[in-house]
């Protein structure tokens, strides 16, 4: 487990989530298919074994969304320690949102003054 969690990179995050996700449910979607060939083939065991791997695959992808909507939420939680501040939640989505935008901006250069 991390430790510091408010540094973890929450668009990253979210890709990650999305692409895993998909990936799963693509998964269920081709097993899925598969067993209802099987059915159509006549063979009933192939076709409940794909099903239950379905099933699996669904149930796998809907576990990890929310492991990683509730790693969001910590790293969220850790980088504004929500917990101190009375702040509203758009204000502390704002402060986020810039700190991203001035994580991503270069330093100015800086000039001699003569």
């Amino acid at each position: 487990m991390l430790s510091d969690l408010s540094t973890i990179d929450l668009a990253t995050l979210n890709i990650a989530r999305e692409v895993i996700v998909a990936s799963l449910r693509n998964q269920c979607c081709q097993w899925e298919q598969q067993s209802a060939d099987a059915v159509a083939s006549g063979n009933l065991s192939s076709a409940q074994m794909l099903e239950n791997w379905a099933f699996s695959a669904d149930l796998l992808a809907s576990t990890v969304g929310n492991e990683f909507s509730t790693l969001f939420a910590q790293a969220l939680d850790a980088r504004l320690n929500w917990k101190s501040t009375f702040r509203s939640v758009e204000q502390q989505l704002l402060d986020t949102l810039a700190l991203e935008v001035a994580s991503a901006q270069e330093e100015p250069e800086a000039i001699p003054i003569c």
